[in-house]
């Protein structure tokens, strides 16, 4: 794979800057990441979020309007560790640059709008609230971390928004939205001359617009809650849903690449439980299940975790399935060893072509160098080290990751009168 040529810059302030070159592409994108997110600590739960939403208000008026009057798609989003301010477009670079500063740079908050964007969070909430899933994710969650930042929403609760007032948005943005803290990103075709610019242009705005220094580390590990014998049980829903949640230990003290340790648990959750999977044929076989599995791995300051959900009408037996697949001595059973193999060799390939064709989508490849400029993850090493990667290293790790993780899991039962409902409607059919 040819790495393409990234240049980097840092300032005296702390903040950091890069250049993604991609020749020969038109459109052109930039962005500014905060090292700052929702299950960090903050004044209440979904601040964060709220600050993501209100920066965009202006004394002038909504700034978004601004980026469309330059012909720039804009946009933000707030995940666990970071929140990220992004536009890209064709034309207008230089301009494009001083909105995306000027939007994090100059926060506007008064009693009447942060008042009237209360309604608007609390309704998008809701919108969330009302899939099937997430009542037994959010109960999932809180079994593992209690009432913790990370088993909460990033929006936050409905109690929690309604809360938020002008004093506490400019304390987490004070807080939080400092130059040590925050790194620019551009990619797309640039010239020697336009690299140049576009680093004075930077150091100028983060100098004049963003308060240096770091401030202290946003987040601690949250301490996991003690794991249930049994299943925890929500009654009332209209799906049998299931999840089930493996809290890990940390990654770093396995693997120095957090990234690479939440792929290869990926992988390995895959090879045992997903579609291609002896467990899952066996699944459906017995009729407990007949869709695949969702599975997702996902690592924060706060704490690391596996999420593995479906759809059973016995939940309690796929539960116990999916545990005693997952035991140590089931889990590199020597039965199943060359199957495991032969699908990590697949899915190593599968990965690292899937990586090479990322770079063509500039937006995706910038997000991800952004993120990884907060968490000293380098993708291109990564691959280096996934090619060399032989399958009992792989095995080695994933066990090591996978040790003494905790186990949590939670279930919908379905009334009979929705089972009922469901037959007569299928008989009607």
């Amino acid at each position: 794979m040819i790495k393409p040529t990234i240049i980097k810059k840092n300032y005296p302030s702390g903040f950091k800057a890069e250049i993604i070159l991609r020749p020969g592409f038109n459109r052109r994108f930039m962005g500014i990441i905060v090292d700052f997110g929702s299950s960090d600590d903050q004044p209440v739960p979904g601040l964060a979020h709220f600050l993501e939403h209100k920066l965009f208000a202006q004394e002038s008026g909504d700034l978004s309007l601004e980026f469309e009057k330059l012909g720039s798609d804009v946009n933000a989003f707030t995940s666990f560790n970071e929140t990220m301010y992004y536009a890209s477009g064709v034309k207008n670079v230089a301009p494009t640059i001083d909105l995306l500063f000027d939007l994090v740079g100059k926060p506007y908050f008064t009693d009447e709008n942060v008042k009237k964007e209360i309604p608007i969070i609390q309704q998008e909430l809701a919108m969330y609230q009302d899939e099937p899933d997430w009542p037994l994710g959010d109960v999932l969650m809180r079994s593992v971390y209690g009432d913790s930042n990370l088993a909460i929403d990033v929006a936050g609760t409905k109690e929690s928004i309604a809360s938020v007032d002008k004093k506490k948005l400019q304390k987490a943005y004070d807080d939080n939205y400092l130059a040590g803290r925050m790194s620019f990103v551009a990619c797309g075709d640039f010239s020697d001359n336009q690299v140049k610019t576009i680093f004075r242009q930077v150091g100028h705005l983060q100098e004049t617009l963003i308060k240096p220094g770091r401030g202290p580390q946003a987040g601690k590990k949250v301490r996991n809650k003690r794991q249930p014998k049994e299943p925890l049980v929500l009654s009332g829903g209209s799906v049998p849903l299931f999840a089930v949640c493996l809290n890990l230990k940390n990654f770093k003290k396995v693997l120095d690449s957090q990234d690479l340790a939440q792929i290869l648990l990926e992988i390995m959750l895959e090879s045992k439980l997903g579609s291609a999977s002896a467990w899952y044929a066996k699944m459906r076989r017995g009729q407990l299940l007949n869709q695949p599995l969702q599975i997702n791995v996902t690592y924060t300051r706060q704490g690391n975790y596996a999420v593995i959900m479906g759809m059973s009408p016995d939940a309690r037996k796929v539960i116990s399935a999916i545990k005693e697949e997952l035991a140590p001595k089931a889990l590199f059973a020597a039965s199943k060893l060359p199957a495991m193999r032969e699908f990590f060799n697949l899915q190593k390939r599968v990965w690292l072509a899937q990586t090479v064709r990322s770079l063509n989508n500039i937006a995706g490849l910038a997000v991800e160098l952004a993120e990884e400029s907060l968490d000293d993850e380098d993708l291109f090493e990564n691959v280096a080290k996934m090619q060399a990667l032989n399958f009992d290293e792989y095995c080695n790790f994933c066990a090591s990751l996978l040790d003494k993780a905790g186990f949590y899991s939670a279930l919908i039962e379905v009334d009979d009168a929705d089972e009922e409902k469901d037959e007569n409607d299928e008989e009607e059919d």
